[in-house]
């Protein structure tokens, strides 16, 4: 897919890698080019996000069941039409994959789960919401106290995870939550895109949602790839044993003939 087919006003992802961690952000499509992508300003409390010179920058945009991705990315803020905005100079060619199939790890481990209340939106949110030095209300400001729950992580891939629930939680709810790992506590954040409730009896959890991760430690890849390693390694084994198996059923069968036919002669 060209860049440039990348209709106006069509939400765009943009994942950060900075300093251990693997951002992600959206906006909307303003202006687009073979070589450069200008979004709405990403801002949250009036303060723009700022992109550093040492960040690895991707842009994703999903065209139907299709995920296109340009990697390499040069940011920056420039004036559109007077307006603040984001822009994405491109580097190389978008290639497509399907989120879908990205590797997925089984992970079945507890762990607890954190939220903020946006007091204007009333959504779970998974950063602490802080006021403006220059908000009227800044002197009088309480630290807000998050809330916890107690879940499961199902399963987990580079993009998102499958998490289990007895809160009902709305699309768009984000969370914040550590992954246990032989690693570390792999520190991350995610975004609620589907639920589902749990029909199955005898089950811990009342609901399913599935999530795509805000931010991610960065070695949580290093992770879902060890678990695969090793998975692909017992497979082999398994392979290997039956064909050992296998082997050892038509070596005695041969020993059989050749003993009938000697009887026989």
């Amino acid at each position: 897919m060209l860049l440039e087919a990348i209709p106006l006003g069509r939400t765009v992802e943009i994942y950060v890698d900075r300093e251990g961690y693997r951002y992600r952000l959206t906006s909307k499509a303003e202006y687009v080019n073979e070589k450069k992508l200008c979004v709405t300003l990403i801002a949250a409390n009036g303060r723009a996000f700022k992109f550093m010179p040492e960040d690895n920058i991707s842009i994703m945009y999903r065209d139907k069941e299709t995920m296109w991705e340009w990697e390499n990315c040069k940011a920056g803020i420039a004036k559109l039409d007077g307006v603040l905005i984001h822009f994405f100079e491109i580097a190389d060619k978008g290639k497509s994959f399907n989120r879908r199939n990205a590797y997925r790890v089984t992970l079945d481990v507890e762990t607890m789960f954190g939220f903020y209340i946006n007091e204007t939106t009333g959504l779970r949110i998974s950063k602490m919401p802080s006021p403006e030095p220059d908000d009227p209300d800044f002197s009088s400001y309480k630290t807000p106290v998050p809330e916890f729950v107690q879940g499961v992580v199902k399963d987990v891939s580079e993009t998102g995870i499958n998490i289990c629930l007895n809160t009902l939680l709305n699309i768009d709810d984000a969370l914040f939550f550590n992954i246990p790992s032989p690693l570390g506590e792999l520190k991350s954040r995610a975004q609620v895109v589907r639920k589902s409730e749990i029909n199955t009896k005898g089950s811990k959890y009342a609901y399913s949602y599935g999530c795509v991760f805000q931010q991610a430690d960065k070695r949580l890849i290093k992770y879902i790839y060890d678990i695969q390693r090793e998975m692909l390694k017992k497979q082999k084994e398994v392979q290997e044993r039956e064909q050992e198996r296998r082997m050892e059923i038509l070596a005695k069968k041969s020993q059989t003939l050749a003993a009938e036919q000697e009887s026989a002669e």
